[in-house]
């Protein structure tokens, strides 16, 4: 039987492709690129620095890494809530106050003068994160027709990768030209600009809430849909694989390979661009059923990549391998937040991407300090294996449940 979209040939005619990057490229999402990216400079200029303003005034080892954990805290506590408001109050008014808090933290970074600044910045940091990005992902799914979605997520994580790509750098070079506090400031009146933008320029739209049909209990149908309890599950035993090995076991397992600060900079550099670039064209296969493949496979390929690093130690394979790593990232990532946005209803989108989120965040909190502990007992290419092997087992339970028989969602 001839499929009704790719006719006999099995090939998309020219005017579908058209209207579908119509849709993707409308001036809506178009805007929302432009601020999420904007958004991720900003954070790519604050990362890199606030661990050298931490230590210049004075934080401890420790400190810096109980704020690492408050960050995610945050994030926890914040994601539901924060969904179900911007379910019931509008996508733009908390995406643009999310932006107006990265403005915040990087202005009291740049005046902070001792630790005890960090606490509050690190927490509001959080927040901001959930309230600009995760209710982003929300708009692409009010924005965007189901068969769309998964290019559109694409296009937004792609906005996403460029914009953390280009913030370490230009951060690098206001802090070399004018210090630290000075490329904080510029920051704050970055993101304060891009909030100016989200408000002026997204359309707002009605309150998902609002025209809903249903006035069940809200947080007991999200529990009821086993597709977000699965991408939840998914999202918690991937999030380690970044939080704590990519970030804080990676360049003291470098390091103790004798590689210098630029090294192990080129390793993030080339994991970084063979994320972004695998963003988009995985977006292009999240179907409602291919997303799901996506995100599953997406671990497997972590997991394998975790444990080729525990065997490799030299640097061209450290390169191959992490590159492959930064690829697993970028298809879950998409896969992901893609899958979330197809199996659950409009009026629940931002209280299950919360959700969806709130498991990745209770992940990333308590797995640097889990993961910490076993570092400093085991040798490092033990804790790759561990991790690896825990991403790629996973994927295989993931795998069966998802072939369970399931209601209707």
């Amino acid at each position: 039987m001839a499929d009704p979209i790719l006719g006999l040939t099995g090939q998309r005619p020219a005017h579908v492709w058209m209207g579908r990057a119509r849709r993707v490229l409308s001036r809506e999402l178009l805007v929302l690129y432009l601020v999420i990216c904007c958004a991720d400079v900003v954070v790519g200029m604050i990362l890199p620095v606030f661990p050298l303003l931490a230590r210049e005034l004075g934080a401890s080892l420790g400190l810096i890494g109980v704020l690492t954990s408050l960050n995610g805290a945050a994030q926890v506590l914040s994601a539901v809530p924060i969904g179900a408001l911007s379910d019931r109050r509008g996508r733009v008014p908390v995406i643009a106050a999310g932006l107006m808090l990265f403005a915040l933290v990087a202005a009291l970074l740049a005046a902070a003068p001792s630790p005890a600044w960090l606490l509050p910045a690190q927490a509001l940091t959080g927040v901001a994160t959930v309230a600009t990005f995760f209710i982003a992902a929300a708009l692409v799914g009010d924005a965007s027709a189901p068969a769309d979605r998964g290019v559109a997520m694409g296009l937004l994580t792609t906005a996403m990768g460029l914009g953390f790509a280009i913030g370490p750098l230009l951060g690098g070079l206001v802090h070399r030209a004018g210090g630290v506090r000075t490329g904080l400031q510029i920051a704050a009146m970055l993101s304060a600009g891009a909030a100016a933008l989200a408000w002026l320029l997204l359309p707002r739209r009605a309150p998902m809430v609002r025209i809903a049909r249903s006035r069940g209990p809200r947080m007991g149908l999200l529990l009821q849909n086993r597709a977000l309890l699965l991408a939840c599950l998914a999202n918690f035993l991937f999030s380690p694989v970044f939080s704590a090995v990519v970030v804080m076991v990676l360049p003291l397992r470098a390091a103790s390979l004798g590689m210098d600060a630029v090294a192990i900079g080129s390793l993030y550099t080339v994991r970084a661009l063979a994320s972004t670039a695998t963003r988009l064209p995985i977006g292009v296969f999240c179907t409602p059923a291919g997303s799901r493949r996506l995100m599953i496979a997406a671990m497997a390929f972590s997991g394998a990549a975790l444990l080729g690093l525990a065997l490799r130690a030299d640097y061209p394979a450290m390169m191959i391998l992490l590159a492959a790593e930064g690829i697993s990232f970028g298809m879950f990532l998409t896969a992901g937040q893609a899958f979330v946005s197809q199996h659950v209803p409009p009026a629940q989108l931002g209280a299950a991407l919360g959700t969806y989120n709130t498991a990745g965040g209770l992940s990333a909190t308590i797995s640097p300090l889990l993961i910490g502990l076993v570092a400093a007992s085991v040798p490092l290419p033990t804790v790759f294996s561990m991790i690896g092997a825990l991403v790629c087992g996973g994927a295989l339970v993931l795998l069966a449940l998802s072939r369970l028989p399931t209601p209707a969602d």
